[in-house]
């Protein structure tokens, strides 16, 4: 069976210029990014070359980028282990599908396979398709349509048509089975109303049917011969109780959708062949929950079925995979995608002074201490990057004061709990494009020696000796482009900025919390926060200003 592995998309929908998705070995596809940054569009591509729906040949005017149908659009994607037979029985591998409109010559077909001889033929049969398939969950299960015979896409007729071709392989079975069911039919026929309605509807059948050519014959059967196992449905029950889908919760539905489709996969798409592309897993999900539902992504991935997955949420996010995350943002209204290998991680970490990088040992390295906190910045326009708790609690306070509402502008300020962190993570987020700041202290108790903040320094590229000595020495706040220092620690410096003012409001919270300054550091910062006044003319907000603006300016330069 056939596996994709690099999909293609220009001028489609959100996708401007072209971008290009990989597939990684043994892990799913996470498609990551903030609303509205393209993913649903990537999903959409994919089912348009792999779904078991035939590619239109006509696109819809949302298709094409910003509505303009002179841009030409072009989806492609490259796949292995897909053989084309044709009827004389001669055989070629197929390197990829594309779909162009308008259509690439006179034939008027907008979709075409290529072949890895570089021929190519616009005669796609549905044998060749069906090696390299894909099904799409939407965000909107519907359930009770997906486990239904309403068509043929549904997972339920899918599946019970495997069943069929099964069951059928053999005639004793089937004759076997035939006599089951008339037995079943004989004791409906003992309900007289049914047998009168029956005779009753032959008769009316027959009578409006009188001028055909052909008479026609209706009969009631216990069973579909096209399809013996349409005679069964998907009944949820709660202990001994029968339920409807109506009566299930969306969180229920939504892990009978996903239990479905990872049996199904599992079942008959182990060895390759199927790709599940599933948005938005954690809808109505519990962060537990979600985990779970991760675990088991991952698992099935790790058996050869492929997924896709769009997300908003870190928790489906793992370092190990990182040549399988694709972070999506939008750059002048138009869907760009970064996708990272383990080397293009450790060449750009070399390149930002951390020399003993290497391909082999980075993704251990930044797995380590990938908490969700941080992994959740890759869903950010903007990072900051603090030492701790307390700044993460009280800056965005201090900024909103001031005009800054952090989470609105899609600004995270991420705790990395140590200085010594600072600098490995500056480079994960820059390296993924993600605009950067860093703050840190002088607090010298834990690193006597600046090895930890030369390195930041080092890795920020601030060479020049005389700035470097006065950062390292501040005892005030002072703040750079891209970085800012707070003199001592942060509470140091903010008492020094407040003074008595500030000493108060510490001394308040910590009775408030019933512990000492030093035992509640992040509760009485964000206390302090929250109470301390702001007036503009108020001179002692300056440097937290002078701060606030350099955090918004970053990346617009």
């Amino acid at each position: 069976m056939g596996i994709w592995k690099t999909l293609k998309i220009e001028n489609y929908r959100s996708v401007g210029s072209q971008i290009a998705l990989s597939y990684p070995e043994g892990f799913p596809l996470i498609v990551a990014g903030e609303n509205n940054a393209g993913k649903s569009n990537i999903a959409r591509a994919l089912e348009l070359m792999l779904g078991e729906a035939w590619p239109t040949t006509e696109p819809e005017d949302h298709d094409f980028h910003n509505r303009d149908k002179e841009l030409p659009i072009s989806i492609g994607v490259d796949v292995e282990g897909v053989i084309n037979t044709t009827a004389g029985g001669r055989s070629n591998e197929v390197a990829g599908f594309t779909w162009n409109y308008p259509p690439l010559d006179s034939s008027g077909k907008t979709f075409r396979m290529l072949f890895r001889n570089g021929a190519d033929n616009v005669y796609v049969s549905s044998e060749t398709r069906e090696q390299c398939t894909c099904i799409l969950i939407d965000a909107d299960r519907r359930l009770s349509y997906q486990l239904s015979y309403a068509s043929k896409y549904t997972f339920l007729s899918k599946l019970m048509r495997k069943f069929h071709q099964s069951l059928t392989e053999d005639p004793e079975r089937v004759r076997r089975l035939k006599e089951k069911f008339e037995e079943t039919k004989s004791t409906f026929q003992e309900v007289a109303p049914f047998m009168a309605f029956t005779e009753e509807l032959r008769r009316q059948v027959t009578e409006f049917s009188g001028n055909f050519e052909y008479g026609l014959q209706i009969d009631f059967s216990a069973y579909d011969p096209s399809n013996f196992f349409h005679a069964l449905r998907v009944q949820p029950q709660q202990g001994d109780e029968t339920l409807s889908f109506d009566e299930l919760g969306t969180g229920q539905e939504q892990v009978l959708a996903l239990s479905f489709a990872y049996a199904y996969a599992s079942a008959f798409h182990g060895g390759g062949g199927l790709t599940l592309i599933i948005e938005e897993p954690e809808a109505h999900l519990h962060p537990l929950a979600q985990k779970w539902v991760a675990l088991k992504i991952y698992e099935l991935a790790r058996q050869g079925v492929q997924i896709v997955v769009t997300t908003h949420s870190p928790l489906f996010l793992n370092v190990l995979n990182l040549n399988g995350i694709a972070l999506l943002r939008k750059h002048d209204g138009a869907t760009q995608v970064t996708q990272l290998t383990s080397h293009d991680l450790s060449t750009y970490c070399n390149e930002h002074g951390a020399s003993r990088a290497t391909p082999e040992n980075i993704l251990a390295f930044y797995a380590a201490g990938a908490t969700d906190e941080i992994m959740a910045g890759l869903f950010s326009r903007k990072i900051v990057l603090v030492e701790g708790p307390s700044e993460a609690r009280a800056l965005p306070i201090y900024f909103k004061k001031l005009g800054l509402e952090c989470s609105k502008e899609g600004i995270a300020i991420i705790p990395v709990h140590g200085v010594g962190n600072i600098a490995r993570w500056w480079r994960f987020f820059t390296a993924f494009g993600i605009p950067t700041y860093v703050i840190f202290d002088n607090d010298a108790d834990d690193d006597l020696e600046h090895v930890k903040r030369s390195d930041i320094l080092d890795t920020l590229s601030v060479t020049n000796l005389e700035i470097r000595t006065r950062l390292l020495n501040a005892r005030t706040l002072i703040c750079g482009a891209r970085l800012a220092v707070f003199g001592g620690n942060f509470e140091q410096c903010l008492r020094t900025l407040f003074g008595e003012q500030y000493i108060d409001m510490e001394r308040q919270g910590s009775l408030i919390y019933g512990l000492s300054p030093t035992r509640a550091k992040p509760l009485v910062a964000r206390y302090v926060a929250e109470n301390i006044s702001y007036e503009r003319e108020d001179l002692r907000w300056n440097d937290l200003v002078q701060l606030k603006e350099r955090i918004v300016a970053l990346g617009t330069a």
